[in-house]
């Protein structure tokens, strides 16, 4: 009786140290790698549940925003069931994730959010991988040790018992694992009011901790030195409240970026650059320098016919050319170093910070090209293809910086291994072609044109090919015509003021305000799916939510084909490259639409 008593109170401390965080022993762990799991629990397949394909594209969407720690390629593993009735989640130190369908099941109870509150979950535990932290793994060791039908070790116990005295600092790292995750959600471009609201509306720590009720595990554990989960779940919100008002500058320079406004991106990086260096904000914040610079490269030659080399300049994580004011106090050249060698500068930081980040050594060798030096580009891409061999971004960029260095046969020997590895990437065709041209081989240029323009008919760069080669002009698409303006969500246009909003929209569910220039942009978040960013009262964005139900004044609605966008409104002005897909950008009809796999999954008015 007295064993019992001792067990059920054991599990029951344990279930809640486990929900609220705040457990830690020095066991050594036989499940540290993925092959215990895999030998004794059945995987979840997409074959079993539709949500595990969706779970591990989440997955990736967060792990490229969270980073990963050297010699670690962190990958999930989803279990058919919940070990001992919790519904994991839980990292090892071999790189792996784990959690059951009970973590999908808790997610996804709002089918809305599902999708957001499960990146959140993920990039907690991504957060625990990172700093190396494995508790968990130390608290399943003691719940089954707790259930062996003998005595328990007295050095069992007693490092129990010196975990529940430590219980403060293991909170402090979950606090931390929290305060990361939501960051890293935010940064892969998840929403953080799927987590918690201003007010009180959404908590969704409240409900993880009531759906994995400790009375499943054992009568309630109490003790004055060790607070009940709700009070936790208090302190929690509180933080989160923290971050969630921080990530907004994040949010607000990526959506800026999208609009071509990269002055102001500029600005909302470097605040959120202030709560939270890390090298997508230090890439990010490259990328934006660098579009400034090549705006710039623009207007230093206005009447230049030449055709430029495509190369691959992509933004991280999931991140705008309305028309940029610059300063006069400077010539374009003069503007366009400053900006081209900050964003050396930043892309840089971003290396330093994850030397195995291959991303920030393909942006920099662009940079490098841009600013005339093809050899540093060369060493810094092949760099990079030490990281990832078969990119073909990477070996594409490397086949124009061999091009300018006057090494032709290199530069075609990486386009067109580039083009092998990937038959949808269309850069290196254009390239070729451009390599072609310059060398008078006006045939041989028609050749790898051709082939371009069958896999992208639509963008500026199609536009481009065909100014070049007038037998290439048949069938090309017509750029959209729309006056600025014309489009609306839900009666409300760009450059409306904020008291025009309808009464039908209600209430929004929570209002923040960021500092970037001397009057505040206030962002509003709006239940229907609707965000809104206003200054002096005047609005200067609309986001449609990938949970938004309207229609674009053309149809097109959250998940629409990218032909149907094509069909509505013909070629973009711009198509941005993007980690997590594309957005093809309307300047004269001042909209965008975030495309990822073929299908819209936002647009944003500008």
């Amino acid at each position: 009786m007295h064993r019992e008593r001792s067990y059920r109170a054991l599990c029951s401390a344990l279930a809640i140290l486990f929900m609220t965080g705040a457990f830690s022993s020095a066991f050594a762990n036989p499940k540290e790698r993925i092959d215990f799991w895999r030998n004794n629990y059945t995987e979840l397949t997409a074959a079993d549940d539709p949500r595990v394909e969706r779970a591990h594209d989440i997955f990736d969407r967060v792990l490229h925003a969270a980073g990963r720690t050297l010699g670690v390629v962190p990958r999930l593993f989803i279990l058919k069931r919940n070990p001992m009735n919790i519904a994991l989640p839980i990292a090892i130190p071999d790189g792996w994730v784990i959690i059951s369908k009970g973590t999908l099941d808790i997610c996804y109870r709002d089918p809305v959010y599902g999708d957001d509150r499960l990146a959140f979950v993920l990039a907690h535990e991504l957060a625990h991988q990172l700093k190396g932290d494995f508790w968990h793994m130390q608290f399943f060791q003691a719940l089954e040790a707790s259930k062996s039908r003998g005595d328990q070790p007295r050095e069992t116990l007693a490092a129990i018992g010196d975990g529940l005295r430590r219980t403060d600092d293991i909170w402090a790292k979950e606090l931390q694992a929290d305060e990361h995750g939501i960051v890293y959600a935010a940064m892969a471009g998840f929403r953080t009011h799927a987590i918690v609201t201003g007010d009180g509306q959404v908590n969704f720590f409240q409900e993880w901790i009531d759906s994995l009720n400790p009375e499943r595990v054992g009568a309630a554990y109490q003790s004055k030195s060790h607070p009940a989960p709700e009070q936790r779940v208090t302190a929690v919100k509180a933080r989160l409240h923290q971050v969630v008002s921080k990530t907004d500058a994040f949010e607000v320079g990526l959506h800026f970026y999208q609009a071509g406004d990269y002055a102001r991106a500029i600005r909302a990086f470097e605040k959120f650059l202030e709560y939270f260096p890390s090298r997508e904000v230090y890439l990010n914040l490259a990328a934006s320098h660098h579009q400034l610079a090549m705006q710039l490269r623009q207007l230093q030659q206005p009447g230049n016919r030449l055709l430029p080399f495509k190369l691959s300049l992509a933004f991280d994580p999931d991140t705008r050319a309305r028309g940029i004011t610059f300063r006069r106090t400077k010539g374009p050249q003069a503007r366009f170093q400053d900006h081209v060698e900050k964003a050396i500068r930043f892309y840089e930081m971003a290396k330093s910070l994850d030397p195995i980040y291959a991303l920030s050594y393909n942006n920099l060798g662009c940079a490098y090209i841009v600013n005339g030096e093809p050899f540093k580009a060369i060493a810094t891409l092949q760099d990079g293809l030490k990281l990832a061999p078969d990119a073909p971004d990477m070996l594409n960029n490397l086949g124009v910086a061999f091009f300018k260095a006057n090494l032709a046969d290199l530069a075609k020997s990486h386009l067109h291994k580039a083009s092998m590895l990937d038959a949808s990437y269309e850069a290196p065709l254009f390239n070729l072609g451009k390599i072609s041209y310059e060398e008078r081989q006006r045939d041989e240029a028609r050749r790898h044109w051709r082939a371009y323009l069958r896999l992208d008919d639509v963008s500026p760069w199609a536009k481009l090919v065909r100014q070049h080669d007038k037998r290439l002009r048949i069938g090309a698409r017509r750029s959209a015509t729309s006056k600025r303006f014309d489009e609306q969500v839900k009666g409300v246009s760009v450059a409306a003021f904020e008291d025009e909003i309808p009464k039908t929209w209600g209430e929004p569910g929570s209002v923040r305000s960021l500092l970037l220039e001397e009057e505040p942009l206030t962002v509003r978040h709006y239940r229907q799916g609707i965000m809104t960013f206003a200054q002096d009262e005047e609005i200067v964005m609309i986001f449609a939510e990938p949970e938004y139900r309207g229609k674009s004044s053309r149809g097109i609605a959250i998940g629409s084909a990218q032909a149907e966008v094509i069909d509505q409104y013909r070629a973009p002005s711009r198509i941005l490259k993007m980690t997590q897909g594309e957005t093809w950008v309307y300047d004269k009809v001042g909209i965008s639409f975030q495309l990822r796999r073929g299908r819209v999954v936002s647009w944003l008015l500008f």
